[in-house]
């Protein structure tokens, strides 16, 4: 027979990286000196442009009469002062303190006469090390707290309009150094202030845009949307409120309760797909995922569409979810292994009705026709 020519199938063609070949000692010694050469260029290179910058915001404090750290935080955060300097309180200025407060509360005027007395200072020295400590932490409570209360309108509003400003400059800040647009929106969430709803774009053509993207008729309005939000706020940011019969307000928490209940389920078990089952709730959830839903306020676990609409039942058992005491644990083997002997003996004692099984085929265990058979029967 003449030869013949065998054609095989072409191998599977594979991506083959060839391993590159070791470097000698000699090779690793100039790699090395190389790489700290070219780091060396580097780091003159930073601390050259450092020294400029430096250079820089000197040359411009000189010349506006301000200091070098203010065009420095203009350079890098374009003006936000995110760090303010906090120096460590005297333990004798802390006692002065204490005592002015104390001569305020008996009605006399704490001078500096009164104040640097004999007995004041005698006071003052037989203190010991942790009493002085104790006045330290007191007097910086008592400053935290005064800084913090902005008793006055006064106050208040020097203190928005401060806030306000520092976040406009690090939104800037933040849009020349990564490139980010975006809005801010202030609201009260208190009626004993009073403030008009404050609104800030990074980019004027955003609030156009919204007027596009959510029109007027749908609602969209500075104005408008503003008003609503703070009305909200103050309503302490809760939408059950914004019900106004007793069974949207129950149909609106045993949402919020089944979406809590989902995350929850899905976070403990690392499973998107995972759901809530209250029927097969023992073998489904418990056995299956190995958790277990604990502080549930009501007397059974039941689907939630079962529960009654009694306001103060469901609000007991959506501030259970919020604090954390109704959550999702897991169970170790053991513990496993004691809910599924109870679970089985409640089935015996038939207090519990046993799980459902599907019903099996007619046809169990054997042959099914196939399609072409199937179709030349309906032919004849």
């Amino acid at each position: 027979m003449p030869p013949t020519n065998v054609l095989l199938p072409p191998g599977r063609l594979r991506h083959v990286t060839s391993k590159a070949a070791p470097l000698t000692k000699t090779q690793r010694k100039e790699r090395a000196e190389h790489n700290r050469v070219r780091q060396e260029e580097i780091n003159d290179a930073v601390a050259e442009w450092k020294q400029t910058m430096l250079k820089t915001a000197s040359d411009l404090a000189e010349q506006f009469g301000k200091k070098p750290h203010h065009f420095l935080d203009l350079f890098f955060q374009n003006g936000a002062h995110l760090v303010h300097k906090c120096s460590k309180v005297n333990a004798h200025n802390a006692f002065l303190h204490m005592k002015a407060e104390e001569l305020c509360e008996n009605g006399e005027i704490p001078t500096l006469a009164r104040l640097n007395e004999e007995e004041v200072r005698s006071e003052y020295d037989n203190l010991n090390h942790n009493e002085r400590e104790e006045i330290i932490v007191r007097h910086a409570e008592s400053s935290s707290a005064a800084c913090q209360q902005r008793v006055t309108a006064k106050a208040r509003v020097q203190d928005v309009a401060n806030t306000f400003k520092t976040m406009q400059q690090i939104m800037n800040g933040l849009n020349t150094r990564v490139g980010v647009e975006g809005f801010i929106c202030l609201v009260r969430n208190s009626p004993d202030f009073h403030m008009d709803p404050k609104w800030y774009f990074s980019n004027p053509a955003f609030m156009e845009y919204m007027k596009i993207a959510v029109p007027a008729h749908k609602g969209w309005d500075i104005g408008h949307v503003g008003a609503k939000l703070e009305v909200f706020a103050i309503a302490g940011c809760d939408t059950i409120r914004l019900h106004r019969t007793s069974k949207q307000r129950a149909d609106e928490m045993k949402r919020q309760i089944r979406d809590k209940i989902h995350t929850m389920l899905t976070e403990i078990t690392g499973n998107e797909n995972a759901q809530m089952h209250y029927i097969d709730y023992e073998e489904k959830i418990v056995q299956r995922f190995g958790v277990e839903l604990v502080g549930w306020t009501y007397d059974k676990l039941v689907n939630l569409s079962l529960l009654s609409t009694s306001l103060p039942g469901l609000r007991k058992l959506l501030d259970a979810f919020n604090n954390g005491t109704c959550k999702f644990v897991h169970l170790t083997p053991l513990q496993l292994n004691e809910h599924s002997q109870e679970h089985q003996i409640a089935i015996d004692d038939g207090s519990v009705p046993a799980p459902k099984t599907r019903k099996s085929w007619k046809d169990r265990g054997t042959k099914r026709k196939e399609v072409d058979e199937l179709d030349k029967e309906n032919e004849n």
